[in-house]
């Protein structure tokens, strides 16, 4: 089974893509989609209330290219 990464980030300067990774969640799942479906329903208790101006998150393969991004409380494809 593939593992997958979702990693929270710290952003450099408000508006931001880029900054630091603050922490992450590693979990295996069969495929993206799973990965992705399981992340969709974990989301909204874990990082609903996170400070969108200063964070934001992605979803990441075992090789480190991110599926989706999550840049305010939208997805990012």
């Amino acid at each position: 089974m593939p593992d997958f990464v979702c990693k929270r980030y710290r952003r450099s300067a408000p508006g931001q893509d880029s900054g630091t990774v603050t922490d992450e969640l590693r979990f295996s799942a069969d495929s993206a989609a799973e990965a992705e479906s399981r992340m969709r329903r974990m989301l909204p208790s874990s990082l609903g209330a996170m400070d969108w101006e200063n964070y934001f998150a992605t979803l990441e393969d075992e090789d480190g290219q991110v599926l989706v991004k999550w840049l305010n409380s939208w997805w990012h494809g």
